[in-house]
């Protein structure tokens, strides 16, 4: 057997879940060209044993276009014996089922079509059960009319998967089954996404056939888009295996950073067959890798301390700071998607007192370490703000002020600007800054100064700018040359790729300018400065920038926002002004 063939079967032998095969076979259904009427999610709980899916295609066989009923092995079921060939809701009765229970649908002319069960388990059949089988096949097959019978068994599917699926693109030459199977072994190796995941995000990217400019919307370009399904399923599916769901969150977040960037730079975010299989990626992100990841570690992070690793050693002291933001940042951008699509797993007041719980069981979420944490300020306060709960976001960032005071007084310490973690570790280990840290500029304090303008927060203000003056630290936030009321367009250098096509590529966004944001009153006249800016001046000032930077983003256009959200994930880009824009323009003079 050939290696593609060995990682096709490895691979289908390992859904050791039977949800697992129930999610997988349908893709291998749609890449063949069938179209599914019902499939095994949308069954759950219903009466239609042997009919897992209900299906319209040409047989392979005969090439006759026939109603199919698929009936799913898996898990526990996938090798057929005696005992569960005759029990109950085994082979026997599922074929009962199947042949002498109607299914009803709307399609046209479905009872008139010729109909195929297919039994399909990812095992194999003892050898006594397997005569008796196919006895019952042809006794079935006699006694009803245009009815056929067929069982797909690991090898069967081997074959059809990888004729259909893995051989389509996955593994059309040896570069990328080398690609594949270093992903796969290296999966849990590394804490970063590995160079063959990325090389062979590209491979496929590169051959997606156009016509004029215009992506085709034929087999080859519909397989690529299924090939992108079938990795993330592999992905998220493994990692469980590993029962490490980071896993599939880095690797899979990287696969649609990758393909939203092709999607722009192709102008295809109004293209609708792209953008349908967009869409099913973005949503499998959300409904199954991120909704998996909360149900296992929700609980966990509602207990006090509970992100906490009690066996991290030394390295805990930064790990539980690193872990419980990242929770954070994820949950709320996976709370954003369910509170704005059909999904009634969250309403605003359950989110809020989670939300609340969650950083009050584990205070180190107010206890930032670099400078891109902001972003996670920024996120909760804006959340909190949203769900109409203004005292705890003012109580976030109240707390999150008073710690960074504190530890600036105890222990020297402000979170790196460069974002360097491992500049941080030395910090702590030696109490000495290494030469690359950076404290004495803070666009997070920048950012925590507008909220505190938005959150009309006067004693915080007056203690944090006789803060920030006492140890003589510059404040500023990066905008970018791209927006609307920009003036200094003319600055951008890249002009091949509009902002959004940069900032879904580049880890490190630079076609901006750092903005000062300054605590003292300017003397224009003079050209000096001239006291301290009072409060109610602050607001005024604050509210003067909020035009700053406005973009119309075609990401947003596209029904995609929360795009904007994980590509800042990804790059660990720093939030632009309009992160904030919205929230000024309700501040309160």
């Amino acid at each position: 057997m050939e290696i593609r063939n060995l990682i096709v079967k490895e691979y289908l032998e390992s859904l050791t879940e039977k949800d697992e095969l129930n999610k997988i076979f349908p893709i291998l259904l749609e890449a063949q060209g069938f179209e599914i009427l019902t499939k095994p999610t949308e069954n759950l709980g219903l009466k239609e044993y042997g009919k897992d899916i209900v299906a319209i295609g040409d047989d392979p066989e005969d090439n006759i276009k026939k109603r199919f009923y698929f009936e799913l092995k898996g898990g526990v079921d996938r090798n057929i014996t005696e005992k569960k060939f005759y029990g109950k809701d085994g082979i026997q009765d599922s074929l009962s089922q199947a042949t002498y229970n109607p299914f009803l649908s709307a399609y046209p002319q479905f009872d008139k079509l010729p109909l195929k069960v297919i039994i399909v388990h990812n095992g194999t059949i003892e050898g006594k059960i397997q005569s008796t089988l196919e006895g019952m096949f042809l006794i079935l097959e006699k006694s009803l009319h245009e009815t056929s019978f067929e069982r797909w068994d690991i090898s069967r599917l081997t074959k059809i998967f990888t004729e259909n699926l893995f051989n389509a693109y996955l593994l059309t030459d040896d570069v990328n089954v080398r690609l594949f199977n270093k992903t796969l072994i290296n999966l849990d190796a590394d804490e970063h996404v590995s160079a063959e995941f990325v090389k062979l995000l590209e491979n496929l990217l590169s051959v997606f056939q156009f016509d004029k400019k215009k992506l085709c919307t034929n087999r080859n370009n519909q397989m690529i888009f299924e090939t992108f399904k079938l990795i993330s399923f592999i992905v998220f599916t493994e990692s469980k295996r590993y029962n490490n769901l980071n896993i599939a969150k880095k690797y899979l977040l990287c696969l649609l950073i990758k393909v939203w960037h092709w999607t722009l730079k192709n102008k295809l975010e109004e293209n609708k067959f792209a953008l349908k299989y967009f869409e099913q990626l973005y949503q499998f992100y959300f409904d199954e890798v991120l909704l998996d990841y909360f149900e296992k570690t929700l609980p966990i992070a509602l207990k006090k301390d509970g992100l906490y690793f009690e066996n991290g050693g030394m390295y805990e002291e930064i790990g539980y700071n690193l872990r419980s933001f990242d929770f954070l940042e994820f949950y709320v951008i996976y709370i954003k998607y369910c509170l704005t699509s059909n999904n009634n797993i969250y309403n605003k007041e359950s989110t809020r007192l989670m939300l609340a719980e969650i950083i009050n069981q584990n205070k180190v979420c107010m206890k930032p370490l670099l400078d891109y944490h902001s972003n996670i300020i920024c996120s909760v306060i804006n959340l909190f703000i949203e769900l109409d709960d203004l005292e705890s976001a003012r109580n976030y960032l109240k707390v999150t002020i008073s710690n960074l005071r504190r530890r600036k007084a105890d222990n020297n310490f402000l979170p790196d600007a460069n974002n360097s973690i491992e500049n941080v570790i030395k910090f702590k280990m030696t109490g000495t800054k290494p030469i690359f840290y950076s404290d004495s500029t803070s666009p997070l304090l920048a950012t925590i100064f507008i909220y505190i303008a938005i959150l009309d927060l006067e004693k915080e203000y007056k203690e944090l700018r006789e803060f920030v003056l006492e140890k003589q630290i510059d404040l500023g936030y990066f905008v970018p040359h791209f927006g609307i009321n920009s003036i200094s367009k003319h600055l951008i250098e890249d002009v091949e790729n509009d902002f959004e096509e940069q900032l879904f590529s580049k880890p490190f966004f630079n076609e901006g300018y750092q903005r000062d944001l300054s605590l003292k009153k300017i003397d224009y006249k003079n050209f000096n400065l001239n006291g301290d800016l009072s409060f109610d001046e602050f607001k005024k000032y604050v509210l003067s920038s909020k035009d700053e930077f406005e973009y119309s983003y075609r990401t947003d256009n596209a029904g995609f926002p929360l795009m904007k959200d994980l590509v800042h994930v990804f790059f660990l880009t720093p939030y632009f002004p309009d992160a904030w824009r919205a929230q000024i323009e309700n501040l309160i003079l």
